[in-house]
């Protein structure tokens, strides 16, 4: 396993790209990105979304990231402020020589806010290394839409994670207060790729959390929708939070199946159209 801060850089030359972004509600309700930072290889897209709520797309112009590679993103939504955020691609992890990559997220959400955090695949080749933290801090009414899918491998290029290392970390707070602490640790080649209680020979997952006080009241309803997807799949509800996860061999269908469930659920509880982000669909 390796350590976000103790892996050190080599005489390799490393890239370190940073977004941060914030929304904001005017006197009249009406939601605006006011604030956005990104430094090389993090840019940020800001498509005109005809009078939706506001949409950052995240690029990556380096094209993936290398082990060494770190790529922060800080995303702020102020009191009653709407916004979505996005990926334009798929992440790629490639394979690492010595320190693993670090991909560090953190969504803050002030009273009333709602956000969108939608990102579009992230792919681990063979020997990658990659350590992910994922820290959201939520007021009490604030409500969030997110979704994170793991690929391991390309099964059209007949790839497997035979060898490499993801540490995936996730921290959700309310009002101050720990609501949500996740840890995933999987070894190319190791057990956990196949047996029932881990991937059970997937190369996807993918994982949906609605964090929101109307959380319960579409529990059930997310229930029969992972039921009725023809691969593992199911959603529970824990403390204030609608979880949903999927497993699948195809991350092509995996994501097509997703961005159906995100649809259908964004329009129900967001009242946001019925449809994934649009980069999702080019």
């Amino acid at each position: 396993m390796f350590d976000a801060v103790s892996a050190s850089d080599s005489a390799l030359q490393r890239s370190h790209g940073e977004a941060r972004l914030r929304f904001a509600a005017d006197a009249n309700g009406q939601s605006r990105l006011i604030e956005r930072y990104a430094s090389s290889p993090a840019r940020l897209l800001t498509p005109r979304t005809h009078g939706e709520a506001p949409e950052a797309v995240l690029a990556n112009t380096a094209g993936g990231v290398a082990g060494g590679d770190s790529l922060t993103v800080s995303v702020d939504c102020g009191p009653g402020a709407d916004g979505v955020v996005s990926g334009q691609a798929a992440e790629k992890i490639y394979r690492a020589l010595d320190a693993p990559a670090v991909m560090q997220t953190s969504l803050r959400l002030d009273a009333g806010a709602t956000l969108e955090w939608l990102p579009q695949e992230t792919i681990l080749f063979n020997g990658a290394l990659l350590n992910r933290q994922i820290n959201v801090d939520l007021a009490n009414d604030a409500r969030l839409l997110m979704a994170e899918t793991i690929v391991l491998g390309r099964k059209a290029h007949n790839e497997t994670f035979a060898s490499g290392c993801l540490t995936d970390t996730w921290r959700i707070d309310r009002a101050g207060q720990p609501v949500w602490r996740d840890r995933m640790l999987v070894e190319g080649g190791g057990d956990s790729l196949f047996t029932a209680t881990g991937f059970r020979s997937a190369r996807a997952l993918a994982t949906m959390i609605y964090a929101a006080p109307d959380a319960p009241a579409h529990t059930e309803y997310l229930q029969t929708e992972m039921a009725n997807l023809p691969i593992f799949a199911g959603a529970t509800h824990v403390r204030g939070l609608l979880i949903a996860r999927m497993l699948g061999d195809d991350a092509g269908a995996l994501k097509s199946m997703l961005a159906d469930v995100i649809g259908t659920f964004r329009h129900r509880a967001l009242y946001r159209p019925a449809t994934a982000p649009r980069v999702w669909l080019c």
